[in-house]
């Protein structure tokens, strides 16, 4: 029996690869503006986050900021699971931005920084995995409520347009301020590591399952290599960041040509599996990770040498390790999408 064709011209199977795949490429655009929006806090000490004054007219700190993102969105969750259940949303935090902005962050007033970016890494957690699971035709379907359309993907762009205003507003703050440095507190360092990864993963996930290991998307690299890359460079890593977690130097001997050691380590995983590459990429972050929370303040202050050639503090080292994260989500979002506006380090 031929396949039953849908008015579009494909398969039912076909439409909703289609669908399917038009809404990884919506949360890659999500993740990749909260990436950046965390990003702006590196190298920043946490008086400055949690002291200064963001704008003229409030006495809004950078935490404050990230509290009324998290309510944002814990709201929007909320409003996008009462449209799927056919309810109708609490529309009181639109009709007055200010007074829910102003108890977002009075909520929170008395919290610490670390608490507050642990609510603002749960809050995206939880409304992301809800998206991943709402079935694709509800996803897609227009929901007229008044004079708007709440439908889903134009409730996703509002989200990543709410963090690039505020990520270019505290580019500009910091730009104004001449606000620079290579140390800052290490619940910072985290959620930007946290959310490099995740930037990473979500533009991984563009690649169809069955080209993971065929496609090329970094040169003549495909997915399955691009994972071993990072693995291979994180492994160096998690080595460096053990030595300087005893007060050591990170022992790692200089590497005076990138490319060749790049190709080199490429080499030794040809006969791997796609599954041992991506279990890699899983493992040494974790290593990562747990490393750097039992590391002392001070050991990510002190300056060392790095194999790659400069000099920095353990914490530009850290740093380094999601700034590569993000480069290869930039590149793999270019290569897979024609050149889509990205962000994050090249």
């Amino acid at each position: 029996m031929a396949a039953q064709i849908a008015p579009s011209g494909k398969s039912p199977a076909q439409n909703a690869e289609a669908l399917s795949a038009r809404r990884r490429r919506l949360l890659s655009r999500l993740a990749a503006e909260r990436a950046e929006l965390l990003w702006q806090l590196l190298g920043l000490e946490e008086k400055v986050l949690t002291e200064s004054h963001l704008f003229e007219d409030s006495d809004w700190t950078v935490k404050d900021l990230l509290a009324h993102i998290a309510a944002w969105d814990r709201w929007e969750h909320s409003a996008m699971a009462a449209l799927l259940a056919g309810e109708e949303p609490d529309f009181t935090a639109v009709e007055d931005w200010d007074a829910f902005n102003a108890a977002a962050v009075e909520a929170w007033r008395d919290r610490t920084l670390e608490e507050v970016l642990t609510e603002l890494r749960s809050a995206r957690r939880a409304w992301v995995a809800w998206l991943r699971d709402v079935p694709l035709p509800a996803f897609f379907q227009p929901r007229k409520v008044g004079e708007w359309d709440w439908n889903f993907p134009g409730c996703l762009e509002v989200q990543w347009d709410h963090d690039a205003e505020h990520a270019g507003q505290l580019s500009g703050w910091r730009e104004e301020r001449a606000l620079t440095g290579n140390v800052g507190p290490r619940p910072v360092l985290v959620a930007a590591l946290h959310a490099a990864r995740e930037e990473l993963l979500t533009s991984a996930a563009l690649v169809p399952p069955q080209q993971r290991t065929s496609r090329p998307v970094c040169g003549e690299w495909t997915l399955q290599d691009l994972a071993g890359h990072v693995a291979d460079w994180e492994q160096v890593g998690v080595k460096g960041l053990r030595n300087m977690a005893a007060g050591r130097s990170p022992g790692i001997s200089r590497i005076p040509d990138i490319d060749a050691w790049n190709a080199e380590r490429a080499a030794g995983r040809r006969g791997q599996s796609w599954d041992a590459c991506w279990a890699d990429l899983h493992h040494t972050r974790e290593q990562l990770l747990e490393v750097l929370s039992g590391m002392a303040p001070d050991a990510l202050e002190r300056s060392y040498t790095f194999p790659w050639g400069p000099t920095g503090t353990g914490y530009a080292w850290i740093r380094a390790f999601g700034a590569h994260d993000r480069e290869h989500a930039q590149g793999l979002r270019e290569a897979l999408e024609g050149g889509e506006r990205s962000t994050g380090e090249g």
